[in-house]
């Protein structure tokens, strides 16, 4: 390891006391090979970006690396692209739960008359935003103030064809994700979203979250790298700049110290159940539950504050 490596492994071991996000801690914890990695993808994909002259980008002046709720709102583009996505694949009349919804999608789904949407989010003033921009919508949607580190509602449990959900970038926050997901979905012919930067997380967690996902009933059906794309503020830009300045091949190029933007893959999983098996008369909702029950532990559940439309 030389000098420049051994002081960045040094330097990340003191920030990380400094940092209370569980975000910045996981990316100061990966290797050097790995920070490297991630920041490169990062530092291409804005080339690319910028290139093509995209306009959405706003000029945030903010020093905060971390915005409240580990918020950091995608672009317009990358809204309708969920929405895209989720049309495209016949979810319209499907029971739809989105975790978490600072990017407005929502709002979108509601334009293309999605009929049955739930929003979970633990940001009240977020919720009531929503609320205001959904009022005209043809399906009314539901929204539920619910706290995820508390894990999902009783009152929720099995209830969604599809999940979508875009986590804070570290395995932690991911796993809690992960778990209030398989206790949400129904197992019999039901798919997830996942938007995560594969290279942020790592490639060893990555792939005990992939085993644990397969584990628990679902195969990685496709993944589109770059899929989301997030404008950065003034702090974080600042940040990624700093910790590429100890990697020589990455601090040749001046056009990082003006990063915009941030990146995420999107990775789709579908259930390893479908519902063929009813052709044999099989109960599907007892066959549901067999599955779940084997990998989701009884959670004690407070009670929450809903929010309704």
């Amino acid at each position: 390891m030389n000098l420049s490596n051994a002081f960045l492994v040094l330097l990340s071991k003191v920030l990380i006391i400094f940092f209370k996000s569980r975000t910045i801690k996981h990316i100061l914890k990966l290797s050097v090979e790995e920070k490297k990695k991630f920041l490169l993808k990062i530092l291409n994909e804005n080339q690319r970006y910028i290139d093509i002259e995209k306009e959405e980008y706003s000029d945030n002046n903010s020093l905060k690396f971390i915005q409240n709720y580990n918020q950091l709102p995608c672009t317009i583009e990358t809204r309708k692209k969920r929405a895209d996505l989720l049309e495209k694949n016949g979810f319209r009349d499907k029971e739809v739960l989105l975790m978490g919804d600072d990017d407005l999608v929502s709002v979108e789904l509601a334009l293309r008359n999605f009929k049955h949407v739930t929003v979970l989010d633990c940001d009240k003033n977020l919720l009531n935003k929503l609320k205001i921009l959904t009022s005209e919508a043809k399906f009314p949607i539901n929204f539920f103030h619910i706290d995820l580190n508390h894990g999902i509602p009783n009152y929720l449990y099995k209830l969604f064809d599809v999940i979508c959900f875009d986590p804070p970038q570290n395995s932690k926050d991911l796993d809690i994700f992960l778990h209030s997901t398989f206790k949400a979905i129904k197992y019999s012919n039901s798919s997830f979203f996942m938007m995560v930067n594969s290279s942020a997380i790592g490639e060893k967690e990555l792939s005990k979250i992939i085993k644990f996902i397969n584990n628990s009933g679902f195969y990685e059906h496709n993944k589109i790298e770059f899929f989301n794309c997030y404008p950065l503020n003034k702090g974080q830009s600042i940040l990624l700049s700093f910790i590429s300045f100890f990697f020589k091949s990455i601090k040749k190029n001046k056009n990082f110290i003006n990063c915009r933007y941030y990146f995420t893959d999107c990775y789709e999983f579908k259930s390893t159940v479908n519902l063929e098996i009813s052709k044999d008369n099989y109960d599907l909702k007892t066959h549901d539950e067999n599955i779940s029950s084997k990998y989701i532990k009884d959670i004690s559940i407070p009670i929450y504050t809903i929010s309704r439309p």
